[in-house]
């Protein structure tokens, strides 16, 4: 039997191992407080509630619970955990692991009752694991406050997080999980336990790069940092033409030794323009600082470019400063999106430029996947690197230079592209993969751009120690396996992969 559990927008899956509550339904309501609700699918509102960010490889829901409260929550995991139900709980709906397919027939836990951002005396934040990143940092921004938040708005935060949390600021902040202080969070039995560096020590590391294998999350709370230059950015977007791809990521690479700026974030898109299916390369900088700064940066480019905009831009627009059109559609929930991705030293120009002229002969192939783009992350790391690789769950502190996502994007009625789509997707993951490309002796993904084949040692790490400590973990708060579906952590060491 299979269950999940979705917070802020990236998917924690449980899977039932045969084993079952020694209590049964009967004792439980559902459902489980006058005040909870539960709808099925004559709900006027069940297809708002259900429909995601991706259709790829996704969950079917026959029922929606909404918790009114943590006890509602804990009342219905105790039912729920006693029956044959699955279940998948969901906030922000944006997660794109293909083991979420495997959620079938399930009750849909809406977390929405869990939106909340509340500012502490000590400039701390408590946030409900129901909140996006967008209502986040308006909170954040208002106090004069800063964090490392991730790219896109309507994400969660939470979810994010535990996945371990990039984002343009963690040259200077390091990752959003890093700064977290606590976590609150519910067992598969409802017990409520709290983990911190004074409570649950263990736990508490586990679940800053691991955290959807133990529970789910009620509310964290992350320490803050006084805003960097007046909570002002520097922001530019240029568009370059095919054929100055090299000439771009030569600058990239430079930048990138021996490490890049830690104020300095580059986001990098290449997708077919809609109209000729040619590729085109869009570049966006942020500087969080002063204007002639970044401009500095962006005159290295400027050569290249067919064109640029720049602006000075308050802190909390991070989420939507680069490729405001691109970003607005790439958000739009309910079509196919399948993904894969890979970490690497530097930018491989030759591979990319196969990549890039590869991407073209697709879209020209299949016409209806021109949405479908080579996204990379280039971000500053001092603030990531300057904690111990043991600090947290999250393995990859040295080597997390670029992320590149392979992102496959097509209407839901264009099937003969599907299976295309994801082998040309994956063929580009593998090439990026090879050491030699890669500039890592050993395959790294970033856990929360994990397609869902990968083996778990290049999500969680290597290390036979991290191994060890994560499947004690595993076992101690989840020992009959009901989180064993997304990224599931081994509960014997002879089956890491």
């Amino acid at each position: 039997m299979i269950s999940s559990i979705l917070l802020s927008g990236l998917p924690m899956l449980v899977f039932f191992s045969g084993w079952a509550s020694s209590a049964t339904t009967d004792q439980y309501m559902w459902p489980p407080s006058e005040a909870g609700q539960v709808h099925g699918p004559s709900w006027l509102q069940f297809a708002n509630a259900t429909t995601r960010w991706s259709t790829y490889a996704a969950p079917t829901i026959n029922e929606v619970f909404i918790p009114q409260s943590e006890d509602d929550l804990s009342a219905g995991l105790r039912y729920l955990s006693s029956s044959n139900k699955t279940w998948l709980a969901k906030s922000g709906g944006h997660g794109y692991s293909v083991t979420l397919r495997t959620i079938q027939n399930a009750t849909l836990i809406d977390m929405e009752n869990f939106a909340y951002v509340n500012m502490n005396a000590d400039m701390s934040v408590t946030v409900g694991t129901g909140t996006t990143f967008d209502d986040f940092i308006n909170v954040l921004g208002g106090s004069g406050r800063e964090i490392t938040v991730g790219f896109c708005s309507s994400v969660g935060v939470v979810g994010a997080t535990i996945g371990g949390g990039l984002g343009r600021l963690e040259g200077l902040h390091g990752l959003t999980s890093d700064a977290l202080t606590r976590v609150r969070m519910a067992l598969w039995n409802g017990t409520i336990v709290e983990a911190s560096d004074a409570v649950n020590q263990d736990l508490f590391w586990g679940v800053r790069g691991a955290g959807q294998n133990f529970g789910i999350i009620i509310e964290v709370t992350f320490e803050t940092y006084p805003a960097t230059n007046g909570g002002m950015q520097y922001s530019s977007d240029l568009t370059f033409t095919v054929d100055k791809l090299e000439a771009v990521f030569n600058v990239t690479n430079i930048l990138l030794e021996p490490e890049l700026d830690p104020k300095l974030a580059i986001a990098t898109s290449i997708s077919p323009d809609p109209t000729t299916l040619e590729p085109g390369l869009r570049l966006n900088i942020v500087y969080h600082g002063p204007l002639e700064n970044g401009q500095e940066f962006r005159k290295l480019y400027s050569p290249f470019s067919s064109g640029f905009t720049e602006q000075m831009t308050t802190w909390t627009n991070l989420t939507s400063v680069a490729f405001p059109d691109i970003v607005a559609g790439a958000l739009i929930n309910g079509n196919p999106h399948n993904q894969y991705s890979v970490l690497t030293r530097n930018l491989p120009i030759e591979s990319l430029r196969e990549a890039v002229t590869s991407l073209g002969s697709f879209a020209k192939q299949y016409p209806t996947a021109n949405e479908s783009t080579i996204f990379i992350e280039t971000f500053g790391q001092k603030g990531v690197e300057a904690l111990p690789r043991e600090y947290s769950a999250f393995p990859h502190r040295n080597s997390f230079r670029n992320a590149i996502v392979f992102s496959m994007t097509y209407p839901n009625n264009a099937t003969e592209v599907a299976d295309a789509a994801d082998s040309w997707a994956l063929g580009m993951r593998n090439k990026f993969a090879q050491p030699d490309v890669s500039g890592y002796d050993r395959l790294q993904i970033y856990q929360n751009y994990a397609h869902g084949d990968e083996p778990l040692s290049a999500l969680y790490g290597y290390e036979e120690w991290r191994h060890e400590r994560l499947t004690k973990l595993k076992n101690t708060y989840d020992p009959h396996g009901f989180f064993n579906g997304y990224h599931a952590i081994p509960s014997n060491l002879a089956d890491w992969s």
